[in-house]
């Protein structure tokens, strides 16, 4: 069984291999990211556990941010993490029950330079 924080861990490494993502952030709201990032600062949490994972009774949501780059349609980047993260899930003894995956783009990265993208 995978406890949740290594769990995020192989969920962020596995989206940020798929080709088109150029980063992944934090999932959370801006506060509590930016706790997060304090957090990291003082060694308090490690930077690759960007997927937020959460459980409730039967239910399970998994989010997470990326930036894609703009070689690839965006809403071609969004499906392929979507489809990685419903597959990889499947495979998880830990989940039980219905899962809904949220995967949204905070920037596209254009060649040679970055342009703000609205959230998919």
């Amino acid at each position: 069984m995978t406890d949740d924080t290594e769990l995020s861990r192989q969920l962020t490494a596995a989206i940020r291999a798929t080709e088109g993502v150029s980063g992944v952030y934090p999932a959370q709201p801006i506060l509590e990211a930016a706790a997060g990032a304090v957090a990291v600062r003082l060694a308090l949490r490690v930077p690759d556990v960007l997927v937020d994972i959460d459980r409730a009774d039967d239910f399970t949501t998994v989010s997470a941010h990326i930036s894609t780059a703009g070689e690839r349609p965006a809403t071609e980047t969004l499906r392929r993490v979507g489809e990685l993260l419903l597959e990889r899930l499947g495979a998880e003894p830990s989940i039980r029950g219905e899962v809904a995956v949220n995967v949204k783009v905070r920037l596209v990265e254009e060649a040679g330079a970055s342009a703000v993208s609205g959230l998919a």
